[in-house]
């Protein structure tokens, strides 16, 4: 029922809902689209109300969820199975949550942040992205840090920034030695590509996060 560009690498999907289906989903949740009719894609859901969730969708790949979500017109219909709930948010824990993602793994991230702020629990987000016109829901990150100063950090790292930009660069691995002691006493969830997955374990190994802290989307 919608369809945006953001940057150059993802596409900001909002599917509607028919009325027998059950919302909104799980935090956390995955969905499995059938796109071209026989291919199965997997997709963290971003967003969940009663009518309608929305996904992000990555050309990066160029794969086939990709060109399918990019050429399928506003008003048509697709299949979807699920959700999928493998990645629950833990409640309750009094710890902290810092998220890492890449790009559009930052999907199932943005309930959660709204879930962190009703526990009044800090978070901090690491999301990486080659350039800063790429930054998946950047507006909306930046005005709940806006609005909860002492409860949202909302930290993008370029990878190929142009000069112009003043914030974090790198990789969102480089973060982790560097607010070590903080990063050691969080919930850790974990959501993007597998080298970026496999960084920050490594790095979070090295400086001693329990492994009970530490959650991963890894899509069934």
């Amino acid at each position: 029922i919608e369809s945006e560009r953001i940057g150059s690498r993802i596409q900001k999907v909002r599917i509607g809902l028919p009325e027998f289906v059950k919302a909104p989903f799980p935090l956390g949740s995955y969905v499995t689209a059938v796109t071209w009719n026989c291919i199965p894609r997997c997709y963290s859901t971003a967003k969940s109300d009663d009518h309608s969730f929305t996904l992000l969708v990555s050309f990066s790949g160029g794969g086939c969820g990709a060109r399918f979500f990019r050429d399928t017109p506003v008003g048509s219909t697709v299949l979807f199975y699920g959700p999928f709930d493998d990645f629950p948010y833990r409640h309750g824990t009094g710890r902290p949550k810092v998220f890492f993602a890449t790009s559009t793994g930052i999907a199932p991230f943005r309930m959660m942040l709204d879930e962190a702020i009703e526990e009044k629990v800090h978070s901090t987000i690491y999301l990486g992205s080659p350039k800063e016109s790429d930054i998946a829901l950047r507006n909306e990150f930046e005005e709940l840090q806006k609005e909860h100063p002492n409860l949202v950090t909302f930290s993008p790292v370029l990878s190929n920034s142009d000069e112009s930009w003043k914030g974090a660069r790198g990789y969102v691995t480089d973060y982790i030695p560097k607010n070590a002691e903080a990063i050691k006493k969080s919930d850790i969830y974990i959501c993007g590509i597998p080298p970026m997955t496999f960084g920050v374990l490594s790095a979070l190994e090295a400086i001693g996060v329990p492994k009970k802290q530490i959650f991963v989307q890894r899509f069934g």
